[in-house]
C-alpha cells in the first residue's frame, strides 16, 4: 500500500458524500417509477465505484492505472445491469434502469478520480433524461405499435368481450383482429394498434379491470 497515494480523510469524505447525492439523484426517478433497481441500488453503484478508483490508487501507487480500474467496474455492472432486463410478453423492459445503473458507475469513477464537474454536469444530464425527455419522447414518438393481447373471460360470458372492445377503443387502441382459441369464445387474442405513449402494464392494467376478464397477458 503505498500512503504516498492516500488521499486525506477529508476529501475522502467528501467523493463520497457526494457520490451518495449524485447516485440518490439518479435512482430516486427510477425509485418514483417503481424499476427493480431504484434509490438505493443507485446510490450503492456510484458509491461503491468511487470507493474503487480511491482505494486503488492508494493500493496500486505509481502503478495506478484510471482506465484498468474503470474497464473492471464497467464489466462488472453489466452483470448487475443484466440482471434488471426482462422479457415481458413481446416488450423487453429494464432496459432504461440498466442504462442508469451504467450511468451511475461512470458518474462514481468521476468523483472517486477528482473530477468533480463531470460527474455533476453528468448527472444533471441524466436526471434531465429521464424525467424532460421522456415526455418528449413520447411527443415525438407518436403513432401506433403492434400488441397482441391473450385474453381469458369468466365462463358464460362469451359476449361480454364486445364491452372489452368498447373499452379499448375509448382508450385509443385500435383491435384490428380477433383470434378465438376456443369453441366457446371465451378465451380470444386481440390484435391491436397501441398508442405508443401507452405503456404495455397501463394497457394489461385496462383490459385486466373489467369484470369480464379473468387475466390477460401480451402473446408472443
Amino acid at each position: 500500500m503505498s500512503e504516498a497515494f492516500a488521499l486525506p480523510w477529508q476529501t475522502m469524505l467528501v467523493r463520497l458524500l457526494l457520490a451518495f447525492v449524485l447516485g440518490g439523484m439518479i435512482g430516486l426517478e427510477r425509485e418514483r417509477r417503481e424499476r427493480p433497481a431504484g434509490l438505493r441500488t443507485h446510490i450503492l453503484v456510484t458509491v461503491a465505484s468511487a470507493l474503487l478508483m480511491m482505494t486503488s490508487g492508494l493500493v496500486a501507487g505509481q502503478n495506478f492505472d484510471p482506465g484498468r480500474i474503470a474497464a473492471g467496474v464497467v464489466t462488472g455492472i453489466g452483470f448487475l445491469g443484466a440482471g434488471t432486463i426482462i422479457r415481458y410478453g413481446g416488450d423487453v423492459r429494464g432496459l432504461t434502469t440498466a442504462a442508469t445503473i451504467w450511468a451511475a458507475s461512470a458518474v462514481g469513477l468521476s468523483i472517486g478520480i477528482g473530477w468533480y464537474p463531470a460527474a455533476i454536469c453528468a448527472t444533471l444530464v441524466i436526471v434531465f433524461t429521464l424525467t424532460v425527455m421522456r415526455g418528449l419522447e413520447g411527443v415525438l414518438g407518436g403513432g401506433t405499435r403492434e400488441r397482441h393481447i391473450q385474453v381469458r373471460l369468466v365462463h358464460g360470458s362469451a359476449q361480454l368481450w364486445a364491452d372489452l372492445l368498447q373499452v379499448l377503443r375509448e382508450a385509443g387502441v385500435h383491435i384490428t383482429a380477433i383470434d378465438f382459441e376456443d369453441d366457446a369464445h371465451e378465451q380470444l387474442v386481440l390484435h391491436s394498434q397501441v398508442p405508443r405513449h401507452m405503456r404495455t402494464e397501463a394497457l394489461l392494467d385496462l383490459v385486466a379491470a373489467q369484470d369480464e376478464v379473468v387475466s390477460a397477458r401480451l402473446s408472443s
